[in-house]
């Protein structure tokens, strides 16, 4: 078995910031000098049929328009390892124009702006990510003319369309800024809110100051099956993605009172993807210990087995899982969001990629 490592430095935290379109979000997040990942950016496309429509055109304020799984994997990426990429949206165009790295390996803090920032809340909070949720909160007449300002000058659609989705936003802010409220954020004015970042951004030094590399961290128990395969581009590993989590791991978990790695393994599989596997189909691949890549302060201990068996296709993922993706086994393991190459979990990195490159 592998031996320990000293735990890594903590993840970069994270400030969630709300506000009604067009109040002043960015500008608060820019005056704080803070890396910021605009929550726009993460916009479905136009030609998306899934997308709600309103006034015409697509509802940009329906969450049902926003892909939230993704923003949530580019954060996760930022926060563990300090860098992802984003994507670079067009509004006037609503659709993708590329992606763009975003570096932060030197933060202590990162912030999360847009209206849909309240979406992140709970995933955010269990994943010990948080570092604070707040809500630009500032009269309707002075955000209706920024927002109107601020579409005309970006060409952002016709102006007439502006000027009505303008007019029904402005009738629904003191809707949104309760429902924020709610949701556990706290209501702050622009000057407030700077102030408050800048003080989050001491407490985050200081935390990282304090942190004890040597400290113990509890450990799990856990299975977890390897599928490959041959792909195009040569062999590919099986990741999955848990829901409310930002990185891919294999499909497994942990051991119940009495079972054995094994039979955990097939008990896994069958519950995470539906299918069944006999006790043959599965050969061990080795006992690695590594950072657990969802849980704070906990390392994970793992019985990993290989598993060559032919999959469905489609794949259809359940239980608790998002979504999966197969990982080219000589492909980048760096750290992504949305856009580029998924974050992997450090067992899938540091051990069981490593082990089949050698097999």
């Amino acid at each position: 078995m592998t031996a320990p490592a000293d735990r890594p430095r903590p993840p970069r935290r994270i400030v969630l910031v709300a506000g009604p379109s067009g109040s002043g979000k960015g500008v608060m997040s820019r005056r704080s000098g803070l890396p910021t990942v605009p929550l726009d950016e993460f916009y479905r496309d136009h030609d998306d049929p899934s997308l709600p429509h309103r006034f015409g055109i697509v509802d940009w304020d329906d969450t049902a328009s926003w892909n939230g799984g993704a923003a949530l994997e580019a954060l996760v990426a930022l926060a563990h390892d300090g860098v992802a990429e984003v994507p670079v949206y067009s509004i006037p165009e609503s659709r993708r124009l590329g992606t763009t790295t975003l570096d932060a390996s030197d933060a202590d803090l990162i912030i999360a702006e847009g209206i849909f920032a309240a979406e992140l809340i709970a995933p955010l909070a269990r994943l010990g990510l948080m570092a604070d949720a707040i809500v630009l909160q500032r009269p309707v007449p002075v955000v209706f003319s920024l927002r109107l300002a601020r579409d005309l000058r970006e060409g952002r659609k016709a102006p007439l369309t502006l000027l009505r989705r303008g007019w029904a936003l402005a009738g629904e802010q003191k809707g949104d800024i309760r429902r924020w409220l709610e949701a556990g954020m706290r209501p702050v004015g622009l000057h407030q809110g700077t102030a408050l970042l800048q003080r989050l951004t001491c407490l985050a030094a200081a935390e990282r100051h304090h942190h004890r590399p040597g400290s113990p961290a509890s450990v799990l128990e856990i299975t977890a099956v390897a599928f490959v395969r041959e792909g195009a581009a040569g062999t590919e590993l099986l990741a999955v993605r848990k829901r409310g989590t930002g990185s891919y791991m294999q499909v497994g978990g942990k051991l119940e009172p009495g079972e054995s790695a094994r039979e955990a393994a097939l008990r896994e599989v069958a519950e995470e993807i539906g299918v069944t596997l006999e006790e043959s189909d599965l050969e061990p691949l080795g006992e690695f210990e590594a950072v657990a890549a969802n849980e704070p302060g906990t390392r994970v201990r793992s019985t990993v087995f290989r598993c060559a068996a032919a999959l469905p296709e489609p794949l259809e993922v359940r239980a608790e899982l998002a979504e999966h993706r197969w990982i080219p086994l000589d492909g980048p393991t760096g750290a992504a969001g949305s856009g580029g190459s998924a974050r992997l979990a450090p067992l899938m990195t540091e051990h069981i990629m490593p082990t089949l490159r050698r097999g």
